[in-house]
């Protein structure tokens, strides 16, 4: 069974992985991935005023590369609990990205994959042509903050919050409510949250990030710690 973390771990990422389940190691979900799809383009979409917008549809897209810290806040809404984990992510153009949340690390260098769990201790090796590289990090930021619509909900000068909620046509979305905070002056995304249908809330709260930095080769390479077992697929 999938833990709180290793749940919320793959909403961020969104990567369609076809995996045996390994004892210790979460596995990313095609239904979660079905999910998303059914979301992104079964939903009626709405026009936010271009000057906003624009600005983060020039940002956010497969040609730039990003170097970001996030703060991740979870509401389970049936348990009335939360749960709160911090990380960062990299991304580059040739589907290279890096996230490390805690005690996970999701690493690609555009043609090899790796997932690791330090608690327990293992790797798990793909090749990156394997997966659904519609779910990948780089392509999720480009879906959601490049190609998606919404409305502007507020602006008080410096942040606008825009915003995207679900209707009768979009029943069966994941998601009921999206919300993105981001800058007047320069587009850049500094909250992201999101509503599902079970009324559980997903925050995530982006900070130092910079814009086509750059950032060293390694960084996309994953290092197997020698006291890792390995699970390699690749041929």
């Amino acid at each position: 069974m999938h833990s709180a973390f290793s749940r919320s771990l793959e909403l961020f990422l969104k990567i369609n992985v076809n995996l045996r389940p390994v004892t210790g190691v979460f596995c990313m979900s095609k239904k979660t991935a079905a999910l998303i799809l059914m979301m992104l383009f079964g939903a009626e979409s709405f026009s936010a005023p271009a000057t906003v917008q624009s600005l983060i549809r020039s940002k956010y897209n497969q040609n730039v590369s990003l170097e970001t810290q996030f703060d991740m806040h979870i509401w389970w809404s049936v348990r009335e609990r939360d749960e709160k984990k911090s990380g960062k992510l990299y991304i580059a153009p040739g589907d290279r990205f890096r996230v490390e949340l805690e005690s996970e690390t999701v690493v690609s260098d555009g043609k090899s994959f790796w997932q690791y769990s330090e608690k327990s201790a293992q790797v798990i090796i793909k090749n990156l042509q394997d997966l659904d590289l519609s779910f990948h990090p780089s392509r999720l930021f480009s879906t959601y903050l490049s190609e998606y619509s919404f409305t502007e909900k507020q602006n008080d000068g410096s942040t606008a919050v825009l915003s995207w909620k679900a209707d009768s046509t979009a029943s069966k979305a994941p998601w009921s409510a999206i919300e993105v905070h981001a800058s007047v002056k320069n587009g850049t995304v500094s909250e992201l949250k999101l509503t599902d249908s079970s009324g559980n809330v997903y925050t995530y709260k982006f900070r130092k990030t910079v814009f086509n930095p750059k950032i060293p080769g390694k960084v996309f390479k994953f290092e197997v710690p020698g006291n890792a077992q390995v699970h390699d697929s690749r041929k």
